[in-house]
């Protein structure tokens, strides 16, 4: 089969399209023709040697943590799904490539209704976002959430599934186009941070209380500002360090301490034992197409490097996918 492989944790050193052996699928395992294979800003983290993940993984080897295709076999011990089957979930041993493993365990039945590209974008984006809000921050009804990065994958996801939960949703964007797309989403107020405090605005927008949750996608650069904008025992969740970005954020440990902030970190290998649950609840919502994923561009495997380019970039909104 045809893959993109990573030959050396350096943004410098192109990846490369090579043919490589078909995967076979082990224990717990499904493996599918590839529809298509999101490419999420932990690639790109990962590549460049700067996220934790990178210790897992040895070059060469082929990126991507989600797909969507269509079952071409079962390994041993699967239950669940059948071959000809339209699934999505978490891709092991690499998605940009012709053929990928899913693990069983983070896999989900794609409903006819949501393309192969928008299939490929649930798993990473909609599951963060899930852990961050319901798992870690416990956020509900008439609560105020900021998201920091709101028209990225998981501000997408998150700012949808906010609004499940009855909250307020406040996102910051760098641009008009990425706030008319989080208001699209629901959010109901943006904060350009490259015009305004965002800081004081949220300060602002809660009567001087400030936000009930904090996702925080870019940590390096706003963990200490973060800290004038949440409330006294506020949750901070943080999701990333920003892509390109890390590992080290600063902040004031008495703003912390002062606050009675909670930061709470989360990972996807964590929740990995959490993922059939996740996907039973998010199953029900997909089922009713009460999620929206927003594919802003399709690539080919030829254009891994450009698509890696533009999600450092950051000029995008919602999701970037590769075609098998």
């Amino acid at each position: 089969m045809r893959a993109v492989r990573v030959h050396q944790f350096n943004l410098d050193v192109p990846m490369r399209l090579e043919e490589v052996p078909d995967p076979r699928p082990a224990a717990g395992q499904v493996l599918i023709k590839t529809g298509a294979a999101a490419i999420n800003p932990v690639d790109v983290a990962i590549r460049q040697g700067v996220h934790p993940y990178a210790k897992l993984v040895k070059p060469p080897y082929i990126p991507g943590a989600e797909a969507a295709g269509e079952v071409l076999a079962l390994g041993p011990g699967v239950q669940g799904f059948q071959v000809g089957q339209r699934v999505f979930g978490r891709a092991l041993g690499g998605g940009y490539a012709g053929r990928v493993l899913l693990d069983a365990r983070g896999a989900g039945e794609l409903p006819a209704r949501y393309s192969w590209a928008e299939g490929a974008s649930i798993t990473v984006a909609y599951g963060t976002a899930w852990n961050a809000l319901v798992i870690k921050a416990g956020a509900g009804p008439g609560e105020t959430v900021l998201i920091q990065g709101g028209a990225g994958g998981v501000g997408m996801a998150a700012i949808q599934l906010a609004k499940r939960l009855g909250c307020r949703v406040v996102a910051t964007v760098s641009s008009r186009e990425k706030a008319d797309f989080c208001r699209g989403l629901g959010a109901d107020e943006t904060i350009n941070y490259k015009a305004e405090d965002f800081a004081a605005r949220c300060m602002e927008l809660t009567g001087g209380r400030g936000v009930d949750v904090i996702v925080e996608l870019a940590a390096c650069d706003n963990f200490d500002k973060d800290l004038d904008a949440i409330r006294v025992d506020g949750r901070l969740v943080v999701v990333g360090t920003g892509t390109g970005k890390g590992p080290k954020a600063e902040f004031r440990v008495p703003g912390v301490m002062t606050k009675d902030v909670r930061v709470l970190g989360m990972a996807a290998v964590n929740l990995a034992p959490k993922m059939p649950e996740v996907l039973r609840r998010l199953g029900s919502l997909l089922s009713e197409g009460a999620l929206k994923v927003h594919v802003d561009r399709q690539v080919r495997l030829e254009e891994a490097n450009e698509a890696h380019d533009l999600v450092l970039s950051g000029k995008f909104l919602g999701k970037v996918v590769i075609t098998a």
